[in-house]
């Protein structure tokens, strides 16, 4: 299977133009184009297309074990209810790269697509291997593997002594207390910087988060050239009315080195061009903020490559195939772009051309 014929295989049938470019004629106002997918009222979101924990590491397991290339993985942290958070490795290249995907356990085509992305690199055409002598490539398929169980399919991960969320005093977590925690706010590579320990250095003197410390930790061995964190947002619009499929972004807190940050504006622009080109992306800029502990700022101030993909999500079964691929599109482009060297010519200048995200769509449903 080459790298075309992987991709076609994610959402087969799903993908046909008639999706994307609508029906000819003028809109109704406020009608977004392309029109749906769509979550009605009353129709409950079904997320068994999803991998649920153990068919992950099974899947995992399979891939380690059929492999034709170097291919390993291992458990780099626990959940808090013991669960592993795993770490995959394809490849023997000098240049590591890394994904990081589903921190927010109900945004889940990250996963789906790092999952196709690994089947692809451990067995497809010969082509990779000139690929994977070039960069070895580092993927943390789920992050939150209890909040993304399907009993719960939850943004926070599990922990019942989680106190309301109060961000003044550093506690990025549910409204609700013993819910959980807001994984991508603790990425600090110095736990006493964090606002938390500021403010509570007694009763927080280690990271209450294991998820994402073991992604600090497994960032810090690794030290990759760059990692891309993916995640899922709501639907969004363009002022033409143009339905957003992704967003992305890359570091801006203050103090992220230079070098870091025009190779994330590299990566980003990158990914933008080549998705550009199909018809059912329509791709922005995120309007991201400048906290130090969210992932995509933590991992640029380290001076790495650091980026976030936003892909649309909230729209159940009915389009996992369109938003897997969408993000298989970005993640293989830039390890792409990495081993032939293509991502290191973009102007990183570039990146602030993209347009920026548009308004989130509050309407009702729109007409049949």
């Amino acid at each position: 299977m080459n790298r075309r014929e992987m991709l076609k295989s994610v959402g087969g049938a799903a993908l046909g133009a008639t999706l994307f470019t609508g029906a000819a004629g003028a809109k109704p106002d406020g009608h977004i184009v392309p029109g749906g997918p769509w979550l009605t009222e009353n129709e409950p979101r079904k997320v068994e297309a999803f991998h649920d924990y153990e068919e992950l590491v099974a899947a995992l397991d399979r891939l380690q074990r059929s492999s034709e290339r170097e291919f390993a993985v291992e458990s780099v942290g626990t959940s808090n209810q013991g669960r592993d958070i795993h770490l995959a490795r394809v490849g023997s290249g000098d240049a590591d790269v890394m994904f990081v995907t589903q921190q927010h356990g109900n945004e889940p085509h990250g996963t789906e697509a790092a999952l196709s992305m690994l089947q692809y690199l451990a067995s497809g055409s010969t082509s990779v291997d000139d690929l994977l002598e070039e960069v070895t490539v580092n993927v943390v398929p789920r992050v939150n593997p209890d909040g993304s169980e399907p009993e719960l399919f939850q943004r926070y991960n599990v922990d019942p002594d989680a106190p309301a969320r109060d961000t003044s005093e550093g506690f990025f977590t549910s409204p609700d207390a013993g819910v959980g925690w807001d994984v991508n706010r603790y990425h600090w590579p110095d736990w006493t910087e964090s606002d938390l320990y500021q403010n509570r250095p007694d009763e927080y003197p280690e990271n209450p988060v294991p998820e994402a410390q073991a992604v600090v930790d497994a960032v810090a061995e690794v030290d990759p050239l760059w990692v891309v964190d993916v995640h899922n947002q709501g639907t969004y619009v363009t002022d033409d009315g143009e339905m957003i499929t992704t967003s992305m972004f890359w570091p801006i807190a203050e103090g992220v080195p230079t070098d870091a940050q025009n190779l994330s504006k590299q990566l980003v622009r990158h990914a933008y061009d080549h998705v550009s080109k199909f018809g059912y992306a329509e791709a922005t800029q995120y309007p991201g903020g400048t906290y130090p502990g969210i992932a995509r700022n933590s991992y640029g101030l380290q001076g790495y490559g650091s980026v976030l993909v936003e892909i649309r999500g909230g729209v159940g079964q009915k389009s996992n195939g369109k938003l897997t691929r969408l993000a298989l599109e970005i993640m293989t482009s830039v390890v792409d772009g990495t081993a032939d060297g293509s991502v290191f010519e973009v102007d990183p200048d570039g990146a602030e051309e993209i347009p920026e995200r548009g308004d989130y769509y509050y309407r009702d449903l729109p007409p049949e």
